[in-house]
């Protein structure tokens, strides 16, 4: 593989004449067979782009319940027929009663009391009444039917409950997630009753029924019994998710959308701006140096979040720019390329292995979904209703004890590093990838070695989803996926003082994305994450 990110060498072309496009492509990636095929069959049912998408996410509430589910939150970048682009925001907010005194540090990360309002069945639901054009029943039946039917339990998810197995035990979460103690077995028809009960209530009632009717009280009722914060009043408070504009920058003659904070789409466009620094200022050409670049670039973004953050709900939209100017990607470039740059380093946070999922999908009319849900760590809060079936979120472990604008508070909103995305071709803006990415702060560089291999290299999207990572943490460390670590890139990071860690091939660590690739002539091409359990289907 030829890294192609200095300026001197012979541009990919990606800016080619526009052909005529015939009959589009509809497809559909997401990080699970089952809700791949959800998605597929309301394309095929006569659904539009959005419908599907909502499908695809509700289904993945039931066979990735590690990942993301009813006690989450869900993020959403569209793009309509007529061009229109927007972010729906379903960001979770805190309870009423959050504060230092009411969460103890140790809180924060696990149990009743780590969890914000969850806030993805009142953003598919919205996301569905406004824009989709199929029924809620027929919408949601896909998900219902896995739900009773049951999915075979993956080695990837046999691994993930075996990691969580001593939390989940010690809660009700263990009853519907483990057998009798254990994780479940490989292959094991993994049913769900009570969430089929759930999800049945929300197709046949709406989300009315989570926020002010029965499922509220349910779970209010489960939060006082557990010690938990969130209250009726509080699910009640939970309204529609806000319509907002992207933030893009300009990469490569390329424009880049994704999602404003509190989310991680100004963490990935500001990455992108310091790699094109980077590479104005390094004439070499090698795998090694785009690797480096890369994990230079995703260490600097989270430690400028941290000594520079800004609002959650951006209210200086002067200070976002700011933070996207060539400018300021000059002068962070210049900072970390410095010799003894690390010096002010500080030591590295740990990083866990982080749960999200992604889905990509795009209709015959143009219209494109791309959708990012989680409960933040693996299994969430590590608790569950335990007649609802489904998890809480742990999302409260984001935001900091001391003063900060994301401090824990009464209604805060925790930072997430979510960050749907969508690439406009440079001359004739058509939309040339939809894609995003699962694992925490690697969202951030997973999805820039799939943006920079398509741009950069030319890569064919499937081939740019399984390169080999690397990742950079805030502090001096450096993972690397094993293919990538040749002794060229392990020296060059320990001349700068990093620390580099090697992990093994395609690790589940490394982020998970999950991408389409729109052609000129209205094909599609999509990639599902080999380090996960995806699946990706284009139907002609």
């Amino acid at each position: 593989m030829r890294a192609m990110l200095m300026p001197n060498l012979e541009r990919v072309e990606l800016d080619g004449p526009a052909a005529s496009v015939g009959q589009r492509h509809e497809a559909v990636v997401t990080a699970f067979p089952n809700a791949t095929e959800a998605g597929v069959e309301i394309l095929r049912a006569g659904g539009n782009a959005i419908d599907a998408a909502v499908a695809a996410a509700w289904a993945l509430c039931v066979c990735e319940p590690s990942a993301s589910g009813l006690g989450g939150q869900t993020v959403l970048l569209v793009r309509f027929a007529d061009d229109r682009i927007r972010i729906i925001d379903g960001h979770s907010r805190a309870p009423a009663a959050a504060s230092l005194d009411t969460i103890k540090a140790g809180q924060q990360r696990r149990g009743y009391r780590s969890c914000t309002i969850p806030s993805t069945p009142a953003t598919l639901d919205w996301a569905h009444r406004k824009y989709g054009v199929l029924s809620r029943e027929t919408v949601m039946a896909p998900a219902i039917r896995i739900a009773e039917e049951g999915y075979p339990i993956t080695p990837l998810q046999h691994r993930q409950a075996r990691w969580v197995a001593d939390d989940l035990r010690a809660s009700p979460a263990g009853e519907l997630f483990l057998q009798d103690g254990l994780p479940p077995e490989i292959g094991h028809m993994f049913r769900q009753p009570e969430l089929a009960g759930t999800l049945r209530r929300l197709a046949d009632f709406g989300t009315e029924d989570f926020y002010h009717g029965g499922i509220a009280r349910q779970i209010a009722a489960d939060m006082r019994a557990a010690g938990g914060l969130i209250t009726e009043e509080d699910l009640a408070s939970c309204g529609p998710p806000a319509q907002v504009e992207p933030v893009s920058t300009s990469y490569r003659g390329h424009r880049i959308l994704s999602i404003p904070p509190p989310s991680g789409g100004l963490q990935l466009l500001f990455a992108l701006n310091i790699i094109a620094q980077i590479s104005a200022t390094n004439s070499e050409s090698s795998d090694d140096s785009w690797h480096e670049a890369i994990a230079l670039a995703s260490s600097a973004v989270f430690r400028e979040r941290e000594l520079r953050p800004l609002l959650p709900d951006d209210l200086i939209p002067q200070s976002r720019q700011g933070r996207l100017s060539e400018d300021y990607a000059r002068q962070v470039a210049d900072s970390i390329l410095a010799p003894q740059s690390t010096k002010e380093l500080a030591t590295d946070s740990a990083e866990e292995p982080g749960d999200t999922t992604h889905l990509s999908v795009c209709d015959r009319d143009g219209i494109i979904v791309v959708l990012t849900q989680s409960i933040q760590s693996v299994f969430g809060a590590k608790v569950a209703h335990r007649d609802l079936g489904f998890l809480y979120n742990n999302y409260l472990c984001t935001c900091p004890r001391l003063s900060h604008p994301y401090e824990l508070g009464p209604g805060c909103r925790p930072r997430s590093n979510m960050a749907p995305t969508l690439v406009l071709q440079g001359a004739t803006g058509r939309p040339l990838l939809a894609l995003g990415a699962a694992g925490s702060r690697r969202i951030i560089s997973a999805i820039l070695h799939v943006l920079s291999g398509v741009i950069d290299l030319g890569l064919d999207i499937t081939d740019a989803v399984a390169a080999p990572r690397v990742h950079g943490l805030v502090g001096r460390k450096v993972w690397i996926e094993r293919p990538a670590a040749s002794n060229a890139l392990l020296a060059r990071l320990r001349a700068r003082n990093r620390i580099p860690i090697v992990k093994s091939r395609l690790n589940f660590a490394m982020g998970s994305v999950n991408a389409l690739q729109l052609m000129t002539d209205g094909s599609a091409k999509g990639a599902a994450d080999p380090r996960r359990d995806g699946l990706v289907e284009v139907l002609s």
